[in-house]
């Protein structure tokens, strides 16, 4: 006796068809079409290297579907048209590459991360040295009005009196 669930809708071929445009069903199927294309032809790794110039670190990457070690979409874009020529490939077909990549780098793109050294050059990062300096310069400027108060630091010259003047003779005259 089968259960039947009245909320649980069939699949249809719409929804089949919605998973086939997913990024990684894309990704995935560019991998796989390089790795069976390059054992096709007969390529190691380090011969297709030294083919098409491209290193093999994003060979590998490319290879074992490791998205974060592929480089940016301008590279990327560029290295995977010679690919397509040296492999034998259709133009395009390792476009799912590209797609993973760029969806990917989107959602990133708003995380902060003290950690990263160009912070400065977002908005947050300037506005928090804006913020930095600001305070800074509020503390200095306290601190100086507290040393005043004090009596620590005194805003008129310094007067040179009569033992002073003569110490500076006898240094002159000893040189």
């Amino acid at each position: 006796m089968a259960l039947r669930f009245p909320f649980k809708k069939p699949l249809s071929e719409s929804s089949i068809l919605k998973d086939k445009h997913d990024p990684d069903y894309e990704f995935q199927k560019a991998v796989n079409l390089f790795v069976s294309q390059r054992e096709n032809l007969g390529f190691s790794i380090k011969e297709l290297s030294n083919k098409t110039r491209i290193s093999k670190n994003v060979l590998i990457a490319i290879e074992n579907g490791w998205e974060k070690y592929l480089p940016e979409k301008t590279y990327l874009i560029s290295m995977l048209k010679i690919l397509e020529i040296e492999l034998n490939l259709e133009s395009g077909s390792l476009k799912g590459l590209i797609i993973k990549k760029s969806i990917e780098k989107n959602i990133s793109k708003y995380k902060f991360n003290f950690i990263n050294i160009d912070f400065i050059n977002s908005w947050i990062g300037t506005l928090l040295y804006f913020i930095f300096m600001l305070l800074s310069i509020l503390a200095l400027n306290s601190q100086q009005k507290y040393l005043l108060k004090i009596n620590s630091i005194s805003t008129e010259p310094v007067l040179l009196n009569e033992t002073n003047l003569e110490i500076k003779d006898t240094i002159n005259s000893k040189e």
